[in-house]
């Protein structure tokens, strides 16, 4: 009998030669928005940065707009984390978190990548929660910065900016961001939140040395679909060429 690479682990996600599979989509319907908000809902709720509501969501002024992308990512059925992404360009009033809070600083890290063709310069990641059942998962961060990237990348962003907690800021700065400035409070979070900056050649340099994080490691054929709103398989691992690329 033919042996299958896939088999169903017996509970509610697949797995594919023992590695967990994960499906990762955008969030570009009602019903998959509403899961990216009840994950953060349930994310902020358990760290203690929002007060409960009785519609268990959490959703802000940013969601919707044109210059936002939102990924959720599942095991099975089940929602389990989520990142959303912010465009920003000098040519447009684009609105951000990140612009909101630290408007000069912004704006001044911007100005050296003012681009004439009215592309944008920069992406700002934000609202990256796991599910409180998988707070631990280390792995799942490092995919959604793959899945973030994967968004900057597809419209050649020139600088990455994250606003993060002042416990975060140290592995940022292992990422190659510098903190620019901080702290502030942050739009719809009790907690105040510090600016950090990466520029596109500095990201370029990680990616390449840490495949966990570099969105090449996503088959073309899976992006193109996965950027047309399809769903992409996933995992948490870069392929084992794409690791023996990198050594």
């Amino acid at each position: 009998m033919q042996r299958s690479d896939t088999i169903n682990s017996g509970s509610d996600h697949r797995i594919t030669m023992g590695v967990p599979q994960y499906t990762a989509r955008l969030a570009r319907d009602d019903a998959t928005r509403q899961d990216a908000y009840s994950l953060r809902y349930l994310c902020y709720l358990d760290g203690g940065f929002i007060a409960p509501n009785k519609q268990k969501s959490f959703s802000d002024k940013f969601d919707g707009l044109s210059n936002t992308e939102t990924v959720v990512v599942y095991q099975g059925d089940e929602p389990i984390a989520s990142v959303r992404v912010c465009f920003l360009s000098l040519s447009s009033s684009s609105p951000a978190p990140a612009r909101d809070t630290f408007s000069d600083e912004v704006e001044a890290l911007l100005l050296p990548y003012r681009r004439s063709d009215r592309g944008m310069e920069a992406v700002e990641t934000t609202r990256l929660v796991t599910s409180p059942r998988f707070a631990n998962d280390q792995g799942l961060v490092f995919m959604l910065y793959r899945l973030a990237g994967l968004l900057g990348i597809q419209r050649d962003v020139r600088i990455l900016l994250s606003c993060v907690r002042h416990n975060h800021v140290p592995f940022y700065r292992r990422l190659r961001y510098k903190e620019i400035a901080g702290p502030k409070i942050y739009p719809g979070l009790t907690c105040p939140m510090h600016l950090l900056a990466c520029s596109r050649e500095d990201y370029d340099a990680v990616r390449g040395r840490f495949p966990l994080m570099d969105p090449d490691a996503f088959p073309q054929d899976d992006v193109s679909g996965f950027l047309a709103g399809h769903s992409m398989t996933t995992h948490i691992r870069p392929s084992s060429a794409r690791l023996r690329q990198a050594a």
